[in-house]
């Protein structure tokens, strides 16, 4: 029985995979941040596991990038054993509790969901390819291959900002309500003095 190419369907796997890659090496940059520059001295063991999340996350978003700009998966034959290999690295930190902190727990397991995410769509898109081509010869619906993306940004972005919310960049972030506000002093009185209780004029 012949195969049937499903154009769509791999044009929108191949945005998946590339959000989620990209996702990840945010949140694995995120990582690096808190590492190197965290709370505290930094020990030789955060030293290198900052400089593996940082070559990690650089890996990521040039993989995700020109990926992109070819619109085909690309390095298949070392990227899907990286991305294996990133996965394992994550459950592995979490498993041996290199970190005290729990918010870098809720990173690391951010770029393990994403990490998997991509892995999974990257090693369904091998075995397109070597079976019929994935598809290649046809040409995506426009209208199902938008509904897809933006489908697959929402369960990316869904993983992504747990994570990033969660690193020292976004637990320092200042919210979006207090934008150009200025300094509150106690009890939320600012700093004129006309409206200090007991300063009269």
């Amino acid at each position: 029985m012949e195969r049937r190419n499903h154009p769509t369907l791999s044009a929108a796997t191949l945005l998946f995979v590339y959000f989620a890659a990209m996702a990840a090496g945010m949140v694995e940059l995120s990582l690096a941040a808190g590492y190197l520059t965290g709370a505290g001295s930094v020990t030789p063991g955060l030293a290198v596991a900052g400089a593996a999340t940082l070559t990690g996350g650089l890996a990521f978003l040039a993989w995700s990038l020109w990926g992109l700009h070819r619109n085909t998966l690309v390095f298949p034959r070392y990227s899907i054993p990286a991305l294996a290999l990133a996965a394992v690295a994550h459950v592995a930190v979490m498993a041996a509790g290199i970190t005290t902190q729990r918010s870098l727990d809720v990173s690391h397991f951010a770029a393990l969901g994403l990490t998997l995410m991509a892995l999974a769509g990257a090693g369904w898109l091998r075995r397109q390819h070597k079976t019929n081509d994935g598809g290649a010869h046809g040409q995506p619906r426009t209208g199902r291959l938008l509904a897809a993306a933006f489908g697959a940004a929402v369960v990316v972005a869904s993983v992504a900002t747990p994570g990033l919310a969660a690193s020292m960049a976004g637990q320092h972030a200042v919210p979006h309500g207090e934008h150009g506000q200025a300094p509150s002093g106690e009890n939320g009185q600012g700093s004129n003095p006309a409206l200090v209780p007991g300063h009269h004029h």
